[in-house]
């Protein structure tokens, strides 16, 4: 028996809704981690339940997201993500499900089976990616947001900046892969999300969303993507990472 209340049982509890997986401590504590597998469509489109169309650039074709089961004999899914000649993302509201003073760690897995030809994010006039993943917020009405691109021709480990929209977005960009990455390879991803906003922006945003994108219209090309999953970690807990070849859908 628990006497006088002094004895504390810690439990952990499970919340699955929408193909998301939120793990959080004891009552009262922030969440510990929070995961998205792309497992259940929203009622009312193709995508992921929680996930809205960012508004698009008019005259210019819309990419393409929408979910694919992974194989016949799976439960969780992959956001299948198409670009022709277009240009789109679909975001999500984080602020309320992660802190990332406290869960960091951003870790994903994606794969590209065809890039934009001659895509650059060097380059204004070639800035095409097939996939690319942003945490962005709002600061005196300027979106800022960090962006980890796979890219075609701009070498692995390039970052830079760029501001759209007449400089009300800016955007702090990494270089994770590139072409010679290699097409139709699954690869695990993990980042330090507050680390590298912190240091692109001065602080560690509390409301933020997280987005994922794909653009082929400056190349006049088309781009072909998946996502596999994408979560939000503590920076302490041990994650190995692999590469996992798969053949092409």
């Amino acid at each position: 028996m628990i006497n006088n209340g002094r004895k504390m049982i810690r439990q952990s509890l499970f919340i699955i809704f929408g193909g998301l997986v939120l793990t959080t401590g004891a009552a009262g504590t922030a969440p510990k981690s929070w995961r998205e597998n792309f497992a259940e469509k929203s009622q009312k489109s193709n995508l992921p339940a929680g996930w809205q169309v960012s508004a698009t650039k008019w005259g210019v074709n819309k990419t393409s997201f929408k979910l694919e089961n992974k194989d016949e004999h799976s439960v969780s899914g992959v956001l299948k993500i198409v670009a022709d000649r277009a240009t789109g993302a679909v975001f999500f509201k984080l602020s309320a499900m992660v802190d990332l003073t406290q869960t960091p760690i951003m870790r994903w897995r994606w794969r590209v089976n065809k890039f934009p030809a001659g895509g650059d994010g060097r380059k204004i006039a070639r800035d095409d990616q097939a996939i690319v993943i942003y945490v962005g917020a709002n600061d005196w009405m300027i979106k800022k947001s960090v962006a980890y691109r796979w890219e075609t021709e701009t070498p692995q480990g390039c970052e830079g900046c760029v501001n759209y929209a007449g400089g009300t977005v800016k955007v702090k960009w990494f270089c994770l892969r590139n072409r010679h990455s290699g097409a139709g390879k699954w690869v695990i991803e993990e980042r330090n999300i507050a680390e590298d906003f912190k240091k692109a922006f001065g602080f560690i945003p509390k409301d933020f969303v997280l987005s994922v994108g794909a653009n082929s219209q400056h190349t006049k090309s088309e781009s072909l993507a998946y996502l596999d999953y994408i979560e939000f970690l503590p920076l302490e807990e041990p994650r190995p990472l692999e590469v996992a070849s798969r053949s092409e859908r």
